[in-house]
């Protein structure tokens, strides 16, 4: 109990929440009004799982499933601040690209994040097989999950209109 509360104070998974007031902070200073906006598709696939499994399932499995996200989004980080170290100001870009790039492309991020695979490599050691397994099922699931909600705003997608006003 006490990792888990470790986990929900201290580590990423507790700054992820305070990390969200900062968003919402963006949106102000960016004049950006998400009051009726919706999850796209593969949004709420994504969310919706995690969240039932997070919800159901012991802690090991939940720490398992979001561990993706996490990984995923401090490994694009990465990639970005090289890219746009490596391009400088030849290239435009709005601020919020760099507010982004500069928040998951950085040093403590990636800290925070190195701290939650710590944990989750510390839960591993203590697991049973079924647990290991079903924790490698639910890690695996997420990153088809997360490569589905990047390719989603890639692809600019939309939810099919079935209102029969086209």
């Amino acid at each position: 109990m006490r990792m888990f509360r470790n986990v929900c104070m201290n580590s990423q998974w507790g700054r992820k929440r305070r990390r969200g007031i900062c968003i919402k902070l963006f949106f102000k200073q960016w004049n950006i009004d998400a009051t009726d906006a919706k999850p796209m598709p593969n949004t709420l696939l994504y969310t919706s799982y995690m969240t039932r499994i997070v919800a159901t399932r012991p802690i090991a499995e939940g720490l398992a499933v979001l561990l993706p996200c996490l990984w995923v989004y401090m490994h694009v980080g990465k990639c970005m601040l090289s890219l746009r170290d490596k391009l400088g100001d030849s290239v435009e870009r709005p601020p919020q690209f760099d507010a982004w790039i500069d928040m998951y492309g950085g040093e403590e991020f990636e800290r925070e994040v190195k701290e939650y695979i710590a944990i989750v490599d510390d839960v591993t050691k203590g697991a049973d097989c079924e647990t290991l397994k079903r924790m490698e099922e639910h890690f695996i699931m997420c990153c088809k999950l997360e490569h589905l909600f990047w390719d989603q705003a890639q692809d600019l997608m939309q939810w099919p209109d079935f209102s029969g006003s086209r």
